[in-house]
């Protein structure tokens, strides 16, 4: 006990902690709302180990449709309020040496309709005088999903929404079933220190789902008949995706550049590009103040339709979706950030090593053909403050 009571006697801690405000707008009172605070801690203990641990609360509210593409104006025009709370806790262990790094970390999350365990590792390797960083990261979820007991439906088409979490995970209710989820993900990457003003990363990752991937209360109208089964949509599911970022330092400026561009794929045929940029620069010794803007644009997935042609031509197969994310999309995201950064060398007498206090403000405008799901939401804001502090 003494021995350790020494090591984190002696260990470099960082606390940090911030909370974000996410909120959707929509001129049809289908708007949602997420807060987000959350906190962190990690600490080296000697020179070798490190230990981290984490908390994080999303606290969601709003509105979203009864029915996508319904034709009767009471579904279309009725939105179900929902609200739910998901918490995550998670902690992690991590050995570092001159050039090898191995990391370990596993988090559970859970909320009234979902669960999960998360396990990962990671492990990096420096090479070439340390100007080339090669990682791997794996990551395995253990996931289950609350959904209506659909045992006697005939077929796709009579599958019925789950209404009411209210039951979910209870041994003794036969009304609803469990649904598991596994989620495989590898992230390659390759960080080059091609000057000492500039930093390139080149990575990618490859995730394959096996399970139900439905949105359990979502309904979509199919057919002139009026009939609006729960949203069905495949179990597997493999992504990839690939990307490049740069970093470059101007000195005599105080300031940096950071670049982003990635392209994605998945089995479900969408595809997607990304880019972004952003500016950050110091107003003095103690200020950093940062600009940044990000554009993305997808196609939709093979099975998507929008309302009218799920209406009056059918399914695209044997699957339909409500989900906006898998229809073509374009978003525009636009912000800002304030960072006040304070080290101990600015104030020899301090107790701490570094402290940061920010804020960040981003506006986003979505873009979606007409008949999409959640038309009228047009765009949102996400507000964040934070702290952090080493010592």
């Amino acid at each position: 006990m003494q021995l350790i009571a020494l090591l984190l006697l002696h260990a470099n801690v960082e606390g940090a902690s911030n909370v974000t405000i996410f909120r959707e707008l929509s001129n049809a009172g289908t708007s949602v709302r997420v807060i987000h605070p959350q906190g962190d801690v990690s600490a080296d203990i000697g020179k070798t180990f490190a230990v981290n641990a984490g908390y994080e609360v999303d606290i969601v509210s709003g509105a979203t449709p009864a029915v996508y593409g319904s034709a009767s104006p009471d579904a279309v025009t009725g939105a179900t309020q929902f609200s739910d709370t998901r918490q995550v806790a998670r902690g992690g262990l991590s050995v570092n040496t001159a050039l090898v790094g191995l990391s370990a970390a596993y988090s559970y999350g859970w909320e009234s309709d979902y669960r999960s365990h998360t396990v990962m590792a990671a492990a990096r390797g420096d090479f070439f005088d340390r100007n080339f960083t090669l990682g791997l990261a794996y990551t395995r979820n253990f996931d289950s999903v609350c959904d209506q007991n659909n045992e006697g439906a005939q077929g796709p088409l009579d599958l019925q929404p789950l209404t009411s979490s209210e039951h979910c995970f209870a041994t003794d209710q036969t009304d609803v079933v469990s649904r598991s989820i596994a989620v495989h993900t590898f992230e390659p990457s390759l960080v080059w220190t091609a000057t000492p003003r500039l930093l390139l990363q080149l990575g990618g990752t490859v995730q394959i789902i096996d399970g139900f991937q439905s949105n359990p209360y979502r309904r979509v109208a199919i057919g002139n008949q009026g009939r609006t089964p729960q949203e069905h949509l495949p179990t597997l599911r493999q992504r990839y995706a690939s990307f490049l970022r740069a970093r470059y330092a101007i000195p005599s400026l105080k300031a940096a550049v950071s670049t982003m561009a990635r392209v994605y794929r998945d089995s479900w045929s969408l595809e997607a590009a990304t880019v972004e940029a952003e500016v950050s620069k110091y107003l003095g010794s103690d200020l950093i103040v940062g600009v940044r803007g990000r554009y993305h644009v997808q196609s939709g997935a093979v099975f998507s339709r929008v309302a009218s042609d799920y209406r009056t031509r059918g399914p695209a197969g044997q699957y339909w979706a409500g989900d906006r994310e898998l229809f073509p999309l374009r978003t525009l995201v636009a912000g800002a950030k304030l960072s006040y950064l304070r080290r101990r060398e600015q104030r020899p007498n301090a107790f701490f090593d570094e402290v940061e206090l920010n804020i960040k403000f981003d506006l986003l405008s979505y873009h979606v053909d007409p008949g999409a799901p959640n038309e009228a939401r047009k765009g949102g804001y996400i507000a964040q403050g934070g702290a952090a502090l080493r010592f």
